[in-house]
């Protein structure tokens, strides 16, 4: 400077720097455990130069702007691994929690240990003799037990993917909620920084706070920032703005009344515009891990085990239900009906559960005589009943049957709209062959009843008396043909599982499960890994060093010493001048 006072403000200005570097720097000290901020540094420029005869002379120094430390660019990578990682991990703990329920990790105790015993027990059963002795008793209750653990296992995990579906859409719900929250805030902090921003001052806290928020709408699902010109951002997630500067666009869980599932809608700010289904755009994060896990795993996995349960059902039925047990029936009633008799078998009002093909079925009546050396001897009569399910009802199948029976047994429509048969006095009832499927799909002399995972059971009327246990095709003694053929379905290969047996299918079912759970741990032990890699890489840029801001602290104390003693120098050059070179004149 020219002259002395303009001295004094060349160290002013530095004195002000050095205060200005000490309180940043005490903040940075301040938010050291602070996982969101990001350190501030003071940009210090020299002053404007003054030109005198002597040239350029100093001004000292100003502090341009407080900066922040920051790699946007990182940050959105860090961003992406998060979402990819939560995604993976989220999937990660659902399949954990899907495979715990069926139990295959403890021998013994899982589905598809009761499906092997299951096929043992009729094993054990066509071993047996054919009487009513103990042993063979002993054996139809320990398949009826062993039958009953399959079905509570195949509905127990059944019930236990439809609640891991309902946490599903409960996550997604909460997911949502809490996303919505946030972006109302970060529409806030837009206007608070283009304000600030705008009046030149900076907004590095604002800032750092909007970013967490971003990075917590990350964990949900993947978004897509766009800066301003005026520092507000853009938000996108599934294809839509969330947040746009100060609006916030909300999001919403409804659930579809055709499918029951939750989808997520984006609402724009135009009240006449109808809400946008954005559900299959929300990738990554637990979000899209939910969406996932509910729309094509859960469901995948549910509908296997239906197809299980439905084959289980049918296979053992359609050899149980030709079959004789050492009782027979005097009176039975179908366990499935139709929705209106009046309607043909092939027809959607008239069908029943199971399909039904052009052919025959098989009701043996039998009854007892005495012939003339007062020997009691078995009769039989046999009533073939043709089906053709494009032109039968079943008020035409109960009146074949009546008319062919003779009076021998009387057919009619059960209040379900069902078969039910009543065999005359002295006379009971058995079945045969069945090359049309009715006996099955009405639920004739079947050993399970119910159609699918969520209703599969034992027959409550053979539960109550196993003697109806059809282990014989003929009831001739010695005969154990049916158990037999119900011991060898495990192995036997099906069009009806898929080309493959039952017990293939089934450990086909959990080689998927374990494959995606498999895969799910994999890809969360790699992308948390980056993801830790990359927050470490942010870290190093905006997190706060101890010994740094202890080195700045030292600087900026021994700038400000510095310029105060340069200022002392300059006001007692002053001091001279005013006071000292006026008393050599007096």
């Amino acid at each position: 400077m020219s002259n002395l006072f303009g001295m004094i403000w060349t160290g002013v200005s530095g004195i002000n720097a050095a205060q200005v570097g000490l309180d940043v720097t005490g903040n940075n000290i301040a938010n050291m455990k602070n996982e969101n901020y990001s350190r501030q540094s003071v940009a210090l420029v020299s002053g404007k130069p003054q030109y005198t005869v002597n040239g350029q002379m100093g001004t000292g120094v100003r502090v341009e702007r407080i900066e922040r430390a920051y790699d946007e660019l990182l940050a959105k990578s860090v961003r992406n691994e998060t979402s990819a990682y939560s995604y993976y991990s989220s999937l990660q703990g659902s399949l954990k929690e899907a495979m715990l329920y069926f139990n295959e990790l403890e021998a013994g105790s899982g589905l598809g240990d009761a499906l092997q015993d299951y096929f043992d027990a009729w094993q054990d059963l066509a071993n047996s003799a054919t009487d009513g002795s103990d042993s063979p008793t002993i054996k139809r209750t320990t398949l009826l037990e062993k039958a009953t653990t399959l079905t509570r296992k195949i509905q127990e995990g059944y019930a236990s993917l439809k609640d891991l579906k309902s946490n599903a859409d409960y996550n997604i719900q909460s997911d949502i909620s809490s996303i919505n929250l946030k972006i109302q805030s970060i529409a806030d902090l837009n206007k608070q920084i283009a304000a600030a921003e705008f009046a030149n001052q900076p907004a590095n806290d604002l800032r750092d706070a909007r970013d967490a928020l971003v990075d917590q709408i990350s964990q949900f699902t993947s978004v897509t920032t766009y800066e301003r010109e005026n520092g507000q951002i853009a938000l996108m997630v599934g294809g839509q703005a969330i947040v746009d500067g100060p609006s916030a666009y909300m999001l919403e869980a409804v659930e579809n009344t055709e499918t029951g599932k939750l989808e997520i809608l984006w609402k724009s700010g135009n009240k006449n515009a109808n809400p946008v289904n954005i559900t299959d755009n929300m990738s990554y994060g637990t979000l899209g891990a939910n969406i996932k896990m509910r729309n094509e795993l859960l469901d995948g996995y549910m509908n296997q085990l239906d197809d299980l349960a439905s084959t289980i059902i049918t296979e053992t039925n359609r050899i149980h239900s030709a079959g004789q047990g050492l009782e027979r029936y005097s009176q039975i009633t179908g366990t499935n009906g139709v929705e209106n008799p009046k309607f043909t078998l092939g027809s959607d009002l008239g069908k029943l559960p199971y399909k039904i093909e052009e052919g025959t079925f098989r009701i043996s009546v039998h009854w007892s005589s005495t012939n003339e050396n007062g020997e009691e001897t078995d009769n039989e009569f046999n009533i073939d009943i043709d089906v053709d399910p494009a032109k039968d009802n079943m008020y035409s199948i109960i009146d074949k049957i009546n008319m062919a029976s003779g009076g021998k047994v009387t057919a009619s429509l059960s209040y379900e709209n069902g078969l039910s048969l009543t065999a005359g006095s002295g006379y009971t009832i058995a079945f045969g062959e069945d090359t049309s499927g009715f006996l099955v799909a009405a639920g004739i002399n079947g050993f399970f009843t119910g159609t699918s995972a969520s209703d599969i059971d034992v027959s409550s009327v053979i539960a109550d008396n196993p003697q109806l246990i059809a282990t014989s095709k003929t009831g001739a003694e010695g005969d154990n043909q049916n158990a037999a053929l119900l011991a060898k379905l495990g192995n036997t290969t099906l069009a009806s599982a898929g080309g493959t047996t039952l017990s293939g299918f089934y450990g086909a079912f959990i080689g998927q499960m374990t494959s995606e759970k498999s895969q799910a741990d994999v890809f969360a032990a790699t992308k948390q890994m980056s993801s830790e890699q990359l927050s470490t890489r942010l870290q190093s840029i905006r997190g706060v060093s101890e010994n740094d801001e202890l080195l700045n602290m030292s600087l900026f104390q021994r700038v400000f010493e510095a310029n105060s003693r340069y200022v002392n120098t300059v006001d007692e050059m002053l001091n001279t001048l005013i006071n000292g070179l006026g008393s050599a004149g007096r």
